[in-house]
């Protein structure tokens, strides 16, 4: 049997809803059975909001991962050296929570550089205190990049059964079409084919969906589908993956739900998030990939507006642990 692989859980924004989804998965003792969790984050926070539940979890605050013990109803956590959280700012958008999160993360991919942690989950965090914070990146995969020196890391998103990508991630909307490029289409087809080959998957079944209505009809509403969406994908074909397209927009993930594709290649962030946003929330998350480890996280936000309320459907960051534990095996 392969060890179970340590992962370090991120606490996101500390004043959303992350530490409660935090508590509610990881009071299931069984999450114990496939992995070495260890928690990220401020202990007093923790150690609140599972009071607030009214769940027996217990914490333990420890200052190296040698001092983890792993142990089900009884969570260890690991602060970033140095960084103090102190009184928690309203649930909103606020320097200070961006910067937790912030460091929560670093400190997350600072263990997996120095192979201490096989895979990273984040709970939600603000991409506006993030940038409150003073981290001028559009959003944590990139900051993750530079900080791990990864050149090319990427998202892949979780559709029930269905996998995707986006060439395109957190830009305006109007620099979509100069960011795309045959060789960049065609290395996101060839990351999307990798990863499910990964999965098992000994000939993955991939759509490139189109960028233009009715793919561009013949060029009536646009060329980028002639131009390099098309040559993209025959480029890969000529690798011997399975790859069809372009497929216009608005039927491709109803014929991969069917059981036409296995993944989505997508031109754009909302082609893609829209159709997994739809799909029940215990099945999506947002994945990380060409990082030192895979990461995953929530496919939903901090939810300020329902913070300490105890509602917060933990279903999405099951799913995001549930896709780290079988991908860092």
């Amino acid at each position: 049997m392969k060890t179970k692989p340590t992962v370090a859980i991120a606490m996101g924004d500390p004043a959303g809803i992350g530490p409660e989804l935090i508590a509610k998965v990881l009071s299931d003792a069984t999450v114990f059975e496939r992995c070495r969790p260890i928690v990220i984050g401020d202990l007093m926070t923790m150690r609140n909001v599972a009071a607030s539940l009214g769940s027996a979890l217990r914490f333990r605050q420890v200052n190296d991962l040698a001092e983890a013990r792993f142990q089900p109803g009884t969570l260890d956590v690991l602060n970033p050296p140095g960084f103090e959280l102190g009184p928690l700012p309203p649930p909103a958008v606020h320097p200070k929570l961006g910067e937790a999160a912030a460091r929560y993360l670093a400190l997350a991919y600072e263990l997996a550089l120095e192979s201490q942690v096989d895979g990273v989950v984040m709970a939600p965090m603000n991409k506006e205190s993030f940038r409150a914070a003073g981290y001028d990146y559009f959003d944590e995969l990139q900051f993750l990049g530079e900080l791990t020196g990864s050149a090319d890391p990427f998202i892949l998103g979780a559709v029930g059964p269905i996998w995707s990508v986006a060439v395109t991630e957190h830009i305006p909307f109007k620099d979509i079409v100069s960011r795309l490029s045959v060789e960049r289409v065609c290395r996101y087809i060839r990351h999307l084919h990798g990863v499910l080959r990964k999965l098992g998957l000994a000939a993955p079944r991939i759509a490139c969906a189109a960028l233009n209505p009715h793919a561009g009809e013949g060029g009536l509403f646009g060329t980028e589908e002639i131009d390099i969406i098309a040559p993209a994908i025959k480029e890969a074909q000529s690798s011997d993956i399975d790859v069809s397209g372009p497929v216009p927009a608005d039927i491709v993930f109803k014929r991969a739900l069917d059981g036409d594709f296995d993944g989505v290649v997508c031109m754009y962030h909302d082609q893609m998030n829209i159709a997994r946003k739809l799909q029940s929330r215990a099945d999506i998350a947002t994945l990380w990939m060409g990082l030192p480890v895979i990461g995953a996280t929530t496919a939903h936000g901090t939810a300020f507006d329902i913070a300490g309320a105890g509602i917060a459907d933990p279903g999405s960051l099951r799913a995001a642990l549930d896709y780290v534990i079988k991908l860092a095996c």
